[in-house]
């Protein structure tokens, strides 16, 4: 029950269970950390960290000391779950043709895209494709993409940190997801 769980990046949303922490103040925004300076919590001291949609923000030059942060406040054996836009499927995607209007932004469903492409060929849609690279841009600086990762990017920074990586499937191809542990 005394668990503690960190929603790295959070904006505004609110997962159960975990501590929202961010660098705006935000209505339900427990914390309020720029996560490239040291973080307030103890080393080993963390039980979940989740960065979903929030590491591509991070610059490049700083992507490694935010991951280094998150291994070093990480109990022995929890996970940090990573979620970013897939920019090698995406450059894969522009190579091959396989952008095109046919597919909405945003699907209702995967099995919507999936239909899709099936039929078309085409598997993202270009301002979907457009975001992966550059950000919504809805919000601002914070909502430019500072860094862009391949799964092989995304892999050897991890380890490089210490973490052994387990990537999930995303039948889409539009993201990376995976389960960093600290080992």
């Amino acid at each position: 029950k005394n668990m503690t769980r960190l929603n790295i990046g959070s904006h505004s949303k609110k997962i159960e269970g975990y501590l929202n922490v961010d660098i705006l103040p935000l209505e339900g925004v427990d914390f309020v950390q720029d996560v490239t300076k040291p973080w307030q919590w103890e080393n080993d001291s963390v039980d979940a960290i989740l960065m979903e949609e929030f590491l591509e923000h991070v610059s490049f030059h700083d992507t490694e000391k935010v991951l280094r942060e998150a291994f070093r406040v990480l109990k022995p054996g929890c996970i940090l779950s990573i979620q970013v836009p897939d920019c090698g499927s995406m450059m894969k995607c522009y190579v091959n043709g396989e952008i095109g209007e046919e597919v909405p932004h945003k699907p209702k469903n995967k099995e919507e895209v999936l239909e899709i492409v099936k039929r078309t060929g085409k598997k993202v849609h270009p301002r979907r494709w457009l975001y992966a690279f550059c950000g919504a841009q809805k919000y601002g600086n914070p909502d430019i993409h500072k860094m862009i990762f391949t799964k092989e990017s995304l892999e050897d920074i991890l380890v490089n940190c210490g973490f052994f990586v387990d990537f999930k499937d995303d039948p889409l191809e539009w993201k990376i997801i995976c389960h960093a542990k600290k080992v």
